[in-house]
């Protein structure tokens, strides 16, 4: 996996430009461009403020006593889960959309699923920068641990390169998998304490959070940003299966690669 890294790291530059290029053609056409990178992620931070704080009154039990709470925790996890989901979603047609450069181009076939995926980290970077101005404003708290923000980042980056990886050969032979992937990952999403804290799960199912790396890994950017914690025991087992993940993913995009190209 090293040696892998090593030689891309040679496409710093190429690498580079095709994320800004990706970037700027997912917006191209549109009246505010690259603003939409910001306004996004604001609007949602407003729209559901507004909408559990406002109108439904959500609180967590024995949390802080503050009526926007709960849409602040809501989002710290959720906007990481939407980068996960965006990265998964477009490492499935990664193949498909560059099927030119796969066959033609002599830029290493492992760049056309990193590209759309570390384009997502940008859009996390921003929407996490505005939930931490959020925090301050709506909770008047800022955390110290805000630092270990990054090592999250890159964490969720490498379950997202590793799964993405694998989705990427997969959706090549079975052609279902794409369109199923939206199902499967909002099933993630609502078997994972994201839109509801974990208070609310029965005592019978506890014992999936345990196994589930969503859950330590989304609660450990809720513990750096709204609890002013370090991430629990659990993130620490998330960073042991995010490397043998992304050593897996990589291993298995590089002996199927050359089979897949007479499919796409």
């Amino acid at each position: 996996m090293f040696e892998t890294v090593k030689q891309l790291a040679g496409y710093a530059h190429a690498l580079r430009l095709l994320v800004e290029r990706d970037l700027s053609s997912r917006y191209k056409g549109t009246m505010f461009g690259l603003l939409w990178l910001i306004l996004q992620p604001l609007l949602m931070v407003v729209v559901y403020s507004f909408v559990f704080s406002v109108i439904m009154k959500v609180r967590i039990p024995g949390a802080v006593d503050n009526p926007y709470h709960f849409a602040v925790y809501l989002m710290a996890a959720m906007m990481p889960f939407m980068a996960f989901q965006d990265a998964i979603t477009a490492a499935s047609s990664a193949l498909f959309v560059n099927a030119a450069l796969l066959q033609k181009s002599t830029i290493p076939p492992l760049l056309l699923p990193l590209v759309p995926i570390l384009s997502t980290v940008v859009t996390e970077l921003i929407a996490l920068l505005i939930i931490i101005i959020a925090t301050w404003v709506l909770l008047d708290q800022v955390s110290v641990y805000l630092w270990i923000l990054p090592l999250l980042i890159v964490v969720r980056l490498m379950i997202s390169l590793g799964l993405g990886y694998i989705i990427a050969i997969l959706s090549v032979f079975i052609q279902d998998l794409r369109q199923a992937l939206g199902l499967l990952l909002t099933i993630l999403m609502f078997l994972t304490p994201i839109v509801y804290p974990v208070e609310m799960v029965p005592p019978e199912f506890l014992g999936w959070n345990d196994i589930n790396p969503f859950y330590h890994l989304l609660d450990a950017y809720r513990s750096v940003i709204l609890r002013g914690e370090l991430p629990g025991e659990g993130f620490y087992w998330v960073l042991l299966f995010a490397f043998c993940l992304l050593g897996f993913g990589i291993a298995f995009f590089q002996k199927t690669i050359i089979r897949a190209k007479d499919f796409v």
